[in-house]
């Protein structure tokens, strides 16, 4: 049937997280639910994000319908985790998500870390609004091989550039991935070192972590 993005759009901002899940359900079969689950739940938000800029919705709606994606993206993973019965493993690869300080829309990055955890990898997602500090502290203490790392808006390209260079400096080498709605709306090449991945599409992220089983050095990512 395809997904309706404006329908999707109204049962989020009303709050039916059943009806939410059984309608991407009829579109996503269980076992093939992949990438396409997510692009549907970010295109509905920013479908809603642009209501919200024209006034045609309140903060508070779009506050609800956000809770109910973050309850979709918690059980989705669940289900997908219970079926595929991931072992833990002192050796397992780990990879740490989160939004620069003063970004407060962490969805695409929970959905990065999802990817990643539906894919076999342990993750760590610090969700929005992380100071650069705690960032540093908390990578030096997990040593994940890879770092995520997201903004929405321009305003965060010194930011983020900071956050890259401190992160370059630990001693254990993780790649770093930047992502979000700034690396869609952007040329994010010109602003970041030769070997940070530039992040543009959930699909190709999810082919390159199941196709080939490594996250690779340098790579970017196009939509």
């Amino acid at each position: 049937m395809g997904i309706e993005i404006e329908k999707l759009g109204d049962l989020l901002l009303g709050g039916r997280v059943n009806q939410v899940w059984e309608y991407l359900a009829e579109e996503f079969p269980e076992k093939e639910r992949g990438s396409g689950f997510y692009e549907a739940l970010k295109e509905a938000m920013y479908y809603i994000g642009e209501q919200w800029e024209e006034n045609a919705i309140t903060v508070a709606e779009e506050h609800v319908a956000s809770q109910v994606c973050k309850n979709l993206l918690i059980y989705k993973q669940y289900k997908t985790m219970k079926r595929n019965s991931f072992t833990r493993k002192a050796g397992l690869r780990k990879a740490m998500f989160f939004c620069v300080e003063g970004e407060q829309h962490d969805l695409g990055i929970q959905i990065a870390s999802n990817i990643f955890e539906e894919s076999g990898w342990q993750t760590k997602c610090l969700g929005a609004n992380l100071p650069l500090q705690h960032a540093v502290e908390f990578a030096e203490k997990f040593r994940p091989e890879v770092i995520g790392i997201s903004a929405n808006i321009a305003y965060y390209l010194p930011l983020i550039s900071k956050y890259i260079d401190e992160l370059e400096k630990l001693d254990f080498f993780p790649t770093i991935m930047v992502g979000g709605r700034l690396a869609s709306n952007y040329d994010l090449e010109f602003h970041c070192p030769p070997n940070v991945m530039i992040i543009q599409d959930l699909s190709q992220l999810e082919e390159l972590i199941i196709n080939t089983g490594a996250v690779q050095h340098g790579n970017a990512i196009s939509g």
